[in-house]
């Protein structure tokens, strides 16, 4: 993992990619079914969240240089503002009508489906893998406290490398899955951007969930859980 001849950067790209790759087909492989209690979903963020904790053990290094520890971060209530900005756009299209025919991400799961399976354990598995492996993997040292404000290359590339795994509903929303690729590529930044500035993986699983529940939770307040 060290180096500053681009080696960690391909390396974190590769293993991460491969890990994604695996796990998102893998329920097309096996012909998992949506119809049951457990959706897909549960399957993908399972291998997702194992590869990574294997290499993460293979490599070596301690679990704390991965984020998986509270040193460097404080709970802060402001960081639950971070729910706003999806739930202003999951409102204001709710309101102004905005249809289109094809499914959302989550289309098909029943409310508690999306709090159990997308709120919490895809917040956790998917930044085990885009924050805990991929970043730390690419950055020199392992990202601590007290780092400055600027965007580092680990994390826009942790960014951008979180939205692109979302490329993969183009195929089931067609181009209203670019709006979701856009929306996942500033999430993935700014978890990036907390799990460098503290050194732990909390903040950004934070984050991430309270971006899933501002994208769900206006509607069913409007429309009722069904």
């Amino acid at each position: 993992m060290k180096g500053k001849d681009g080696s960690a950067l391909i390396q974190g790209i590769s293993m991460a990619a491969g890990i994604a790759l695996i796990s998102l087909l893998a329920p097309r492989w096996i012909g998992w079914q949506d119809k049951s209690i457990i959706p897909s979903s549960f399957l993908v963020h399972t291998l997702m969240l194992g590869f990574s904790l294997g290499v993460m053990k293979l490599s070596g290094r301690g679990w704390s240089s991965f984020g998986f520890t509270k040193t460097g971060y404080r709970f802060s209530a402001r960081i639950l503002l971070w729910v706003i900005p999806t739930a202003l756009l999951a409102t204001a299209g709710a309101l102004s009508g905005t249809r289109t025919d094809a499914p959302s991400p989550v289309s098909g799961m029943s409310p508690i489906q999306i709090i159990v399976f997308v709120w919490g354990y895809a917040s956790v598995c998917e930044e085990v893998l885009t924050r805990g492996l991929l970043q730390t993997w690419i950055t020199m040292d392992s990202a601590g406290p007290g780092r400055t404000r600027r965007l580092s290359r680990a994390i826009v590339v942790s960014g951008v490398f979180f939205g692109a795994m979302h490329l993969v509903l183009i195929p089931r929303m067609g181009p209203a899955a670019i709006g979701v690729v856009v929306m996942t590529t500033c999430l993935g930044v700014l978890a990036a951007w907390y799990r460098e500035r503290t050194g732990s993986l909390i903040p950004s699983i934070m984050v991430h969930a309270l971006f899933n529940i501002g994208g769900s939770l206006p509607l069913w307040l409007m429309i009722g859980l069904k």
